[in-house]
């Protein structure tokens, strides 16, 4: 059996679990304030080190980040990348994610 891209993972695996648990799953928009998502998770939401592949906003604040990658992937890597996608969100409440800013 292949493995499954990164994409596949995101769909089979991340968005399903997502949705199981009422988040709604919705692209960026650029002209859309974070004050406007209630329960969402944004994909490819921008940073100053790279789009993560999810925000999940509650009441218009980010309060965690999704880094999704395919299986087989070492987790430090993950961690890693995630860490600075964390570092590089601008106007979050929590507090790792003001370090740095």
């Amino acid at each position: 059996m292949p493995e499954e891209t990164e994409q596949e993972t995101r769909k089979r695996r991340i968005d399903r679990k997502l949705e199981a648990i009422d988040w709604k799953l919705i692209k960026y928009l650029e002209t859309k304030p974070l004050s406007s998502y209630l329960s969402h998770a944004i994909e490819e939401y921008p940073t100053s080190n790279g789009p993560v592949d999810y925000a999940l906003v509650d009441h218009g604040q980010i309060i965690a980040l999704v880094e999704a990658k395919r299986l087989g992937t070492d987790p430090q890597n993950v961690l890693v990348q995630a860490q600075r996608y964390a570092q590089g969100v601008k106007d979050s409440v929590l507090p790792l994610l003001n370090r740095g800013n």
